[in-house]
This record gives structure tokens, C-alpha cells and sequence, in this order.
């Protein structure tokens, strides 16, 4: 998948849900009058993409368009037209705060579905009853596949938004089946195991189910524990789910395989759902400034240096060094 920034402004940046928001610190760097990707941009990431075979190929399970507040871009119907040019499989994610259907915004994502692109949605329980509720309803009137992003702070959050889910969902069986299996989990680790860790979590869970499929709706459900990175680049634990453990990430490109690439709005490009606040160096090209021929040399070398900083945060990990910045730039965490 490509995941593109088209949108630095955020609606909810000043919210208290998003003291932790991974994409703040690093976007809101960018000059006002670059907040928003423009339809130029986007023909030449496009352009390039083509030429670029990893890219093309990413490209073609979908292109996710994100932000920031995607649906803020004043000009982001007719990036998606650009970007459906790769590929049919063209999406939009959105937190779904909405004022009202008069709304500009609402009116963008109409016509993202009018040109048959997915509209998915980030859960925010504060905003749930005020617009939320009421927007993915009339969302579920255009299109028949959706995946919902929940974002959790502690198992009991996590609770509180399945059942939320499993109360708009009541006269979709086969969702609230998919809703009941989770909730149910949930429920037995808050009982038995409050305090668990990630590795006990990721136990728990195994291979439940993330789909509820049948042809007049596919829902999909995506669980994202929350985190926070400190002035030195190291994750907080404290708004985890899972306190008790030190969070490492998997980095599939230090393997060899890339199975996200992000690209932010000025071009710049790394192999993960990050926009850039993990501090990770290794420099994958800039899509907007270079040639097709240097972003496949950028990218061929940082996978060298990738690799070789993840051998040396296994080495530290295994040294009683974990948590030592390599020399590769290679966030301590990745492994």
C-alpha cells in the first residue's frame, strides 16, 4: 500500500484525544501555504509512480490518501482523480467530525464515492454522538466496505468503542458477530489479565478475524494502540495498552520487504505508516524533487543501511544496550 499525505491541517490538533497524535509534531512544521497537496503535485508523484516498480506495485493494492484531515484539501476530488490514474483502489481516511451535510468537507467525500473511491474512518468516542454516529450512517448509504481505525488508550477504551460499534451495528449480524468476538476477548483480559502485555495481548487475539464480509457490507477493524515518543525518539509507555513492556515495531524493509510505503507531502518517502516522527535516517527518495532512476538508488541503499542498523539493536538488545541510538539512525525501538 502507499499511504499519501495530502493534508497537514487537522480539525481535532487541539483536542485532548490527540495529545498523542503520531503525525502533529512532524507536519505541523510545514509552512501554511504547503498545508495542502496540490493537484500538480499529485501528477507528478503519480508520473513517477508509474516509472517506479516497487511504487506500481504498492500501488496496486491501493493508495490510501491521509493527512492531517484528508478531507480538508480543497482540491482532494480531483486528487483522487489523479491518483485512480495508477490504480482503482484509491481510498480516503477521514475522522468523520463533521458540522453538518452542507459541510464542505461532507461534500468531498461525496464525491470520493461518487468516483468510486472508500471513505474509512478513524473512531473518536468524544465525537461519536455530536457527528460521527450520524455521518457513518449516511457514509453507509453511499458504500458497502468501510474500515473503522480504533485507537485505544487502556483495554477499557478499547471496550468502550467496540460496544459503540456493536450498538450502531445491531441489525448487522454478521458485523455485531465480528464486534462480540473482540468485545469478548476484551472482556476476559480485563478480568483475568488487566495488566497484560503486548506479547500476552497479541496471544489472546491470534488470528481473530478483522473482517465481517458479506455483499451488501464489508466492515472492516483495525485496533491501534496509542503511544507517545519522547524528546529522545523513545515510545512512552505511559498511554499504552500495554504498560508493563517495552514496545518494539518490526520493520518488514529491514528484511527486505516493503510492504507500506508513506510519502509526505513534500515528497519525502520511508517504508512504514510513520510520517516521520520515529526519527528513522535512512532517506528512501523524495518523490516530488527526484528522478525515478535516484529514488530506486536511494531506496536500494537504505535497505542496506536499514538492515544493518536492525543486526545492531538485535546485538544491543541481547548486550543490556537496548534503547542505544546505532549509528545507522535507526530508531531503537525497530527491530
Amino acid at each position: 500500500m502507499l499511504s499519501v499525505f495530502v493534508e497537514t491541517s487537522c480539525n481535532r490538533y487541539n483536542r485532548d484525544e490527540c495529545e498523542f497524535c503520531h503525525v502533529y509534531e512532524p507536519l505541523m512544521a510545514d509552512p501554511v501555504s504547503e498545508w495542502h497537496l496540490t493537484v500538480e503535485q499529485a501528477r507528478v508523484m503519480v508520473e513517477k509512480i508509474q516509472r517506479v516498480e516497487v511504487l506500481n506495485t504498492l500501488a496496486q493494492q491501493e493508495i490510501n490518501l491521509t493527512g492531517g484531515e484528508a478531507s480538508q484539501n480543497p482540491d482532494i476530488v480531483e486528487i483522487c482523480k489523479v491518483f485512480q490514474t495508477v490504480t482503482p483502489h484509491v481510498c480516503l481516511h477521514t475522522n468523520l467530525d463533521i458540522l453538518s451535510e452542507t459541510s464542505k468537507r461532507w461534500q468531498r467525500l461525496l464525491g470520493i464515492m461518487e468516483l468510486g473511491g472508500r471513505v474509512d474512518i478513524t473512531l473518536y468516542p468524544t465525537a461519536w454522538e455530536k457527528s460521527q454516529k450520524h455521518f457513518l450512517g449516511a457514509l453507509l448509504e453511499k458504500q458497502n466496505n468501510l474500515i473503522i481505525n480504533v485507537v485505544y488508550e487502556s483495554l477499557e477504551h478499547l471496550k468502550l468503542q467496540i460496544d459503540l460499534l456493536l450498538d450502531f451495528f445491531k441489525e448487522q449480524e454478521h458485523v455485531t458477530q465480528l464486534l462480540e468476538t473482540y468485545s469478548t476477548k476484551v472482556e476476559t483480559l480485563l478480568s483475568e489479565y488487566p495488566n497484560c502485555d503486548e506479547k500476552l495481548f497479541t496471544t489472546h487475539f491470534g488470528d481473530t478475524e478483522a473482517f465481517a464480509r458479506k455483499p451488501e457490507l464489508t466492515v472492516g477493524l483495525s485496533l491501534l494502540p496509542a503511544f507517545n515518543i519522547d524528546d529522545n525518539g523513545q515510545r512512552s509507555m505511559a498511554s499504552m495498552a500495554f504498560p508493563r513492556d517495552q514496545y518494539l515495531i518490526g520493520c518488514p524493509a529491514a528484511r527486505g520487504s516493503i510492504d507500506i510505503m508513506t510519502i509526505q507531502q513534500n515528497g519525502e518517502m520511508t517504508p512504514c505508516c510513520d510520517v516521520g516522527n520515529l526519527k528513522c535516517k535512512p532517506a528512501f527518495g523524495n518523490l516530488l524533487m527526484d528522478s525515478p532512476e535516484e529514488i530506486v538508488e536511494k531506496m536500494q541503499g537504505s535497505m542496506k543501511v536499514l538492515a544493518s542498523g536492525i543486526r545492531k539493536n538485535h546485538e544491543n538488545q541481547t548486550t543490556g544496550k537496548a534503547g542505544h541510538l546505532v549509528e545507522e539512525g535507526i530508531p531503537p525501538y525497530c527491530n
